[in-house]
């Protein structure tokens, strides 16, 4: 809703717990950008979040601002958790502890008995404050932990990590040399090296299963692998950092690490990047009643229409990052010829599916017998990716969705199984490109527990430490159907890194295209495939009809895209500018 600025008032705790910032970078931002983001307010008009926005807005004179109503049951712990995402100093973030553990003390309790004698708030089991505090301000137990001993042993060093002078993991080596120590006393120490001789004689170990032992046991992994405490704390304040994100922000980071790390050349982007049909070019097009006979799929392969082009193409048209996935696969060029040349509308791709997915597993209702000897009789569409403006004006996305089983032919001859349904997922959670059509099913969501993947440089590091140091487990890792979340749960457990700190929880939609009726019973064994029933196209119409409404509805709005997309970088300020627009 619409609100007044100078109805609102900001909350008097928020001064307490945040630093005041400069404010010009956020300013440009919604004179570029807009407000992307409304402010949550409470019914008295009291802003819960959006304080520096509000700020700002009134400092390039806005009169009005997009607002939501909040009914928070603590004003401070909606207060801190709606400012999760924003960029804040270690100052800010002890700040946020202290009011937050206050706040959260009567909920949690104290002593031996909290638990047993809790009522509502997770009635009956056991919190770890440390751990409660972590998750409400989205910062690693560990680097919270390092926070608090700081705090109390060397505060004088919370100012130094704020400007930058130290990293944090550095202040902590600083702290625990000088004021924590060794953690027992000498004759402690001894009876634990009684214990561990004993357990080594008792046992016959041979000297290089010792070393295979300590090698993946943290912290002598790190010195018999060449490597110290100062890189794993650098990779652990990574996973902080991108842990802080959400499904749209952490797809803008990796998109623009992506772009920053392609091996393309300018040529190379500039000739893709020239496929791409203008506004006049698609709107000549799709006037002519022969178009759809016209429309061209182009299967990858050795020419012109290589693998390498659809690469560069992939990279310059889709707002995600591309990662190939193991198994079958199989790509097309979508388009159509004019005096121009090939004119691209959009890129797909097939890929084997996923070997457990839990929401098609229960809607197909495959035992474990069944999926793994039916599971290559569906295929995923990976890749369904509209050129701009097709997408944006005609419903592009909708329309290569509909047209891709198109590609089903090739694949069936090309590995000889016979698909009977197509399994796709949308970007994020909500309304997307698949919605809204009956040939295409939601059938669930994705769990979106998946382990948060490095960006590529820090990747690259752990990557090749893994292979050059384990390299058995490294070889047994790239045997799973998830090669990459394999070996990150292999990384973090020799580190001693906490895998449940670092899950993400990007959950998606998940689709079902069926090509015959009678898949299921298929797929689970009650029918023979010569008793499959095909199911007749009737989309064509479907989706002539709603593109020429749409296309007149922009049209009369004065909304139609003229520009092209193509993606060839992402600057630093771009990023920036986008993520303060949002709040961040």
């Amino acid at each position: 809703m619409k609100i007044k600025l100078s109805e609102l008032r900001v909350h008097p705790d928020n001064d307490r717990i945040y630093d005041p910032t400069d404010l010009i970078d956020l300013e440009n931002s919604l004179l570029q950008h807009g407000q992307m983001e409304p402010l949550a307010v409470t019914k008295t008009k009291r802003i819960i979040s959006g304080h520096r926005r509000f700020a700002a807005m009134r400092n390039i004179g806005w009169v009005n601002c997009d607002a939501r109503i909040v009914s928070p049951r603590s004003e401070i712990v909606s207060l801190i958790e709606h400012n999760r995402h924003r960029q804040k100093t270690v100052s800010d973030i002890l700040n946020e502890a202290k009011f937050l553990e206050k706040e959260l003390r009567e909920n949690v309790g104290r002593g031996r008995y909290a638990a047993s004698n809790r009522t509502g708030y997770k009635k009956g089991e056991r919190i770890t404050m440390v751990v409660e505090l972590s998750k409400r301000l989205g910062v690693g137990t560990t680097k919270l932990k390092q926070l608090f001993s700081i705090s109390n042993y060397e505060p004088d060093l919370i100012p130094k990590i704020d400007a930058g002078e130290l990293s944090v993991s550095r202040a902590y080596e600083i702290v625990r040399s000088t004021h924590i120590g060794p953690k027992l006393p000498k004759t402690d120490r001894e009876d634990e090296v009684k214990s561990l001789t004993k357990i080594l004689k008792s046992n016959k170990f041979t000297l290089g299963e010792v070393q295979g032992i300590l090698k993946e046991t943290f912290p002598y992994c790190l010195e018999l692998t060449n490597t110290n405490m100062e890189r794993r704390s650098v990779l652990v304040e990574h996973l902080d950092y991108l842990n802080r994100f959400d499904s749209q922000e952490l797809m803008l980071i990796r998109k623009k690490d992506e772009l920053d790390h392609l091996e393309f050349s300018e040529k190379e982007m500039n000739e893709c990047h020239q496929m791409l049909p203008s506004r006049g070019e698609l709107d000549n097009f799709w006037r002519k009643a022969s178009a759809l006979s016209e429309v061209e799929m182009k299967v990858v392969a050795d020419g012109l229409f290589n693998k390498h082009m659809w690469n560069i193409c992939r990279a310059g048209i889709h707002s995600s990052e591309y990662f190939k996935s193991p198994g079958r696969s199989m790509s097309a060029f979508v388009g159509f010829n004019n005096s121009n040349g090939f004119r691209l509308l959009g890129l797909l791709s097939y890929n084997s599916d996923s070997y457990m997915m839990q929401a098609r597993d229960d809607h197909i209702g495959w035992n474990t017998s069944q999926r793994e000897k039916k599971r290559e009789h569906i295929v995923n569409l990976k890749v369904c990716c509209p050129t701009q403006p097709f997408g944006y004006n005609y419903l592009g996305g909708k329309f290569l969705s509909l047209l891709a089983h198109r590609l089903i032919p090739q694949w069936e001859k090309k590995y000889n199984t016979k698909i009977v349904a197509l399994l796709t997922s949308s970007l994020h959670e909500g309304v997307g490109q698949y919605s809204g059509m009956k040939w295409w099913k939601k059938i669930g969501s994705s769990s979106g527990r998946i382990l948060i993947k490095p960006l590529r440089e820090e990747w690259s590091f752990w990557r090749a430490w893994y292979r050059e140091n384990f390299r058995e487990r490294y070889e047994e890792s790239m045997k799973h159907s998830s090669p990459v979340q394999s070996s990150l749960a292999t990384i973090f457990k020799i580190l001693d890194i906490k895998s449940r700190e670092y899950f993400h929880n990007h959950k998606r939609g998940v689709f079902i295209r069926p090509i015959y009726r009678n898949y299921r019973e298929f797929l689970t064994d009650y029918v023979k495939p010569d008793q499959l029933q095909r199911i007749q196209e009737d989309w064509l119409g479907w989706w002539l009809k709603k593109a020429k409404e749409r296309r007149c509805f922009l049209e009369e709005d004065g909304k139609t895209k003229d520009e092209t997309f193509f993606l060839k970088s992402i600057s630093d300020i771009e990023m920036e500018s986008w993520l303060e627009a949002r709040g961040l």
